[in-house]
């Protein structure tokens, strides 16, 4: 019809999700960079990541309370303008010191913009009849491959990785601005389960919590050390090197397009431990190999296997009983997260100690204990979600 919107509040909410991807591949590919500019140690590297990891775990909790009272689309309107501007910081930073500041004021924005997109897309979700968080997440990775994929392509023609940032900053900036707009009036704040007083995290928030904390320790490894295991362990070129973490955001976006799809023919469960049992596999494989040749494959099939995980998960906390969708999520991504950015610094603190291929083997055991344990600690709130997605009550249909 000539007055339907041009875009839905699904694809605005894929916008920012793309949004929140491409400033994290944008940084994760510049990483050796910032190393070389500033001629620091890896454990001194790891401190100013761990900047980056205190600033979202402190914006996450805050996020979700405000969620629980507040317009999720406001947030995150707020979160798409601040975390572009902010991007551009890393790389202009002239001492560590101030290279940790500027990480800590991007992951506060990547906090804010995370929590309050994945609130808003569960409750675009719930009005549908189908599961969609593995679409949404997909988007996300296809901005963490577009943001690494034009790094590569800067790096090998020679253009100063500080003007592309600058210039990435700008286009987000410019695509949050266009999608705020088509956000829509669904919003995950509720009156049902909240207060006006802190709403404390459940034990089952918390459990789901734990797996997303192996998940996401894997990915964060893949974000800040995927290059520099490719360019100094395994002495592949800088423009090679920054194409592995497009290689695995890329098996993350085949993995998550496809994600809704699996889900309905093999189930949350199975999906969740089958996915971590592979990326085990892989990435214990490459590192025990340790050849060029098979790093980029093997890179996008980790990044296919554990695709999955986090969009189940974060489903699955959106509907537990008892406890509003907004403090849940808060609760599982908090937690989870605390494997993501907290999980780099710590690889780089192992490397110091030991080696980088030593360290990265963390996350394999971390994926295979997963692979044993989703089914009893997540299968009953997994197959809640499922269901309630299936078959939810008063569904609104969206386009």
């Amino acid at each position: 019809m000539s007055d339907a919107p041009r875009v839905t509040p699904r694809q605005a909410t894929c916008a920012f999700f793309f949004l929140n991807g491409a400033a994290v591949g944008s940084w994760a590919a510049h990483v050796p960079f910032a190393k070389q500019r500033l001629d620091v140690s890896t454990s001194t590297l790891g401190v100013c990541l761990l900047a980056l990891a205190a600033g979202a775990l402190i914006a996450m909790p805050i996020a979700g309370q405000l969620l629980n009272r507040r317009s999720s689309s406001g947030m995150v309107r707020i979160g798409g303008l601040v975390e572009p501007l902010l991007l551009m910081l890393p790389l202009l930073a002239p001492s560590p010191l101030t290279l940790a500041l500027a990480l800590l004021l991007l992951g506060l924005a990547n906090g804010l913009l995370d929590i309050s997109m994945n609130a808003h897309g569960g409750a675009i979700e719930r009005r549908y009849a189908r599961p969609i968080m593995s679409s949404l997440h997909a988007a996300w990775s296809l901005g963490g491959l577009g943001g690494a994929g034009l790094a590569a392509v800067g790096n090998a023609v020679g253009v100063d990785p500080r003007l592309q940032m600058v210039a990435i900053g700008l286009a987000l900036l410019a695509l949050g601005l266009a999608a705020g707009p088509w956000l829509g009036t669904v919003t995950a704040q509720t009156t049902s389960g909240s207060s006006d007083g802190l709403v404390l995290p459940s034990r089952r928030a918390l459990l789901l919590g734990g797996l997303a904390v192996a998940l996401m320790l894997a990915e964060g490894a893949m974000i800040d050390w995927s290059a520099l295991y490719l360019h100094h362990n395994l002495a592949l070129s800088a423009s090679v090197a920054a194409a592995g973490y497009a290689a695995f955001a890329a098996g993350m976006a085949l993995g998550r397009l496809t994600g809704d799809a699996l889900n309905k023919a093999l189930g949350a469960a199975q999906l969740l431990r089958g996915g971590s049992a592979v990326g085990a596999v892989v990435l214990g494989g490459l590192l025990v190999i340790g050849q060029p040749v098979v790093a980029l494959p093997a890179l996008a099939l980790l990044g296919f296997g554990i695709a999955n995980g986090v969009p189940l998960l974060f489903s699955a906390a959106g509907r537990l009983p008892g406890i509003a969708p907004a403090p849940a999520l808060a609760t599982v991504s908090t937690v989870g997260y605390g494997g993501l950015l907290l999980g780099p610094p710590l690889i780089g603190f192992l490397a110091s100690a030991t080696s980088l291929p030593d360290a990265l083997g963390l996350c394999a055991v971390l994926l295979a204990i997963v692979a044993l344990t989703a089914s009893r600690i997540a299968g009953s709130a997994l197959r809640t979600a499922v269901s309630e997605v299936a078959h939810p009550t008063g569904v609104v249909a969206a386009s």
